[in-house]
């Protein structure tokens, strides 16, 4: 931990004192690294800080308080700082409301507008403490109604309307980060933020035992992988015992999955033997055609024509999906979603209230989704490929926690532990 400044005995002139911010954070701040992320944080933006309480916690369960200041050389290295310690559960000059201005116009906020992480925040407006709803990166902070009926809420920019009261700078903001040592204690077995292939079996007991709560909302983000990989039935077995709540994915999923049923294949190849089969490199675009020729998904397996895989049971099971569209797909199948503003909002209804979220093998649907959900949010990335689970936890999702293993073969264990 770097080395406590102390205050000067001289008093601080007016400029000093100006640029100087009061802080306080309130958590595990020893245990999970916070405290140190934040004086660092200070040290190396160029500030300097002084304690003037510290009170660690006596037990496993106790909150640690840390209150402070911070001065800085100018308002730019000032505000950097304030940012950047938010983000990390800091309460900026705690004894402050936060600023507001008005949207100057639809989809656009003021300058200094305060940008959201995917962490439960709170604000203090009028003398009131307000959670903030609908939590999610990258999003700004509105405030609505008046006195007892005061809320706020995350909105997307696009969504802004002129006259919208936005929150802008770094005061009365405070964000409550997940602390996953201690939260996510069920995985605490796992050394590293990625787990390899000796320890699937132990995961996904944990998974299973999460999931086997029946109050918990399940949405699963899954690509094509899942069907080259042969996880269709044990997907079908999960949705059609009730543990999925909603399907996320894109057009290359559905379109894989409809072939597999229909002619037997994935990409062409036999998914049973592995190799090629004549003539199949067609077969992807003969499931749109039938697709297409039925109307819809649904039509199709009210037809009778599709009657296993994962959209025969997501259809049957009635649970909600969102396919998002792609300038590589073919077709595309008539439910797909190529307005990337609807697709946003389309999977943005069905993430609502979701407890544990399964990325399976698709790494830009994982990483857009990882963008929307808050971040108490369980997370598990499954993908054969390591760097998808590096790439979505560089992107913001902290909490996510990565499978290092065959999709198929997680799908295969995961159905086997519940769906007895």
């Amino acid at each position: 931990m770097p080395k406590k400044t102390q205050p000067t005995s001289a008093p601080q002139s007016q400029s000093s004192q100006s640029l100087q911010k009061s802080f306080r954070a309130v958590g595990h701040l020893v245990d999970s690294g916070i405290m140190k992320e934040i004086l660092d944080t200070i040290i190396r933006d160029g500030g300097e800080f002084s304690i003037s309480r510290f009170d660690i916690g006596k037990t496993n369960d106790d909150e640690s308080i840390l209150e402070a200041t911070y001065t800085a050389e100018n308002v730019t290295v000032q505000e950097g700082i304030a940012r950047r310690l938010i983000d990390l559960g800091a309460e900026i000059d705690v004894e402050h409301s936060v600023k507001v201005e008005l949207s100057p116009a639809d989809g656009v906020a003021p300058r200094d507008f305060y940008t959201t992480t995917n962490h439960q925040t709170k604000i203090t407006y009028n003398g009131k403490a307000i959670t903030v709803n609908n939590v999610r990166m990258d999003g700004a902070i509105v405030i609505s109604g008046a006195d007892d009926s005061l809320s706020a809420a995350c909105v997307k920019q696009r969504d802004l309307k002129k006259g919208d009261r936005i929150v802008v700078g770094a005061e009365g903001i405070r964000v409550e980060p997940e602390f996953i040592e201690r939260d996510r204690s069920e995985f605490g077995f796992m050394t590293g933020d990625v787990s390899s292939e000796r320890v699937v079996r132990i995961v996904v007991d944990s998974v299973a035992e999460i999931m086997s709560d029946r109050t918990k909302k399940i949405v699963v983000v899954a690509g094509p992988v899942l069907v080259h990989t042969g996880g269709s039935g044990s997907f079908g077995r999960l949705v059609e015992n009730g543990y999925v709540h909603g399907l996320l994915s894109g057009n290359a999923l559905a379109v894989h999955d409809i072939e597999n049923q229909l002619y037997g294949t994935s990409l062409g190849i036999d998914t049973k033997t592995g190799e090629a089969v004549d003539g199949g490199n067609s077969h992807h675009l003969r499931a749109i055609n039938e697709v297409r020729r039925a109307g819809s998904i649904k039509n199709l397996v009210d037809e009778g024509a599709l009657t296993r895989g994962v959209m025969s049971s997501i259809v049957k099971a009635n649970v909600p999906y969102a396919l998002a569209g792609s300038i590589r797909d073919d077709g595309p199948l008539p439910e797909t979603i190529t307005d990337m503003n609807e697709a946003q909002s389309a999977y943005g209804k069905i993430l609502e209230g979701a407890d544990v979220c399964l990325m399976l093998a698709s790494m830009l649907h994982s990483i857009a989704v990882g963008n929307m959900i808050p971040a108490r949010v369980l997370t598990v990335c499954v993908d054969i490929n390591p760097p998808v689970v590096t790439k979505l936890k560089d992107r913001g999702s902290h909490q996510a926690i990565g499978v290092v293993t065959d999709v198929g073969l997680f799908l295969h264990l995961l159905a086997n532990r519940l769906c007895t």
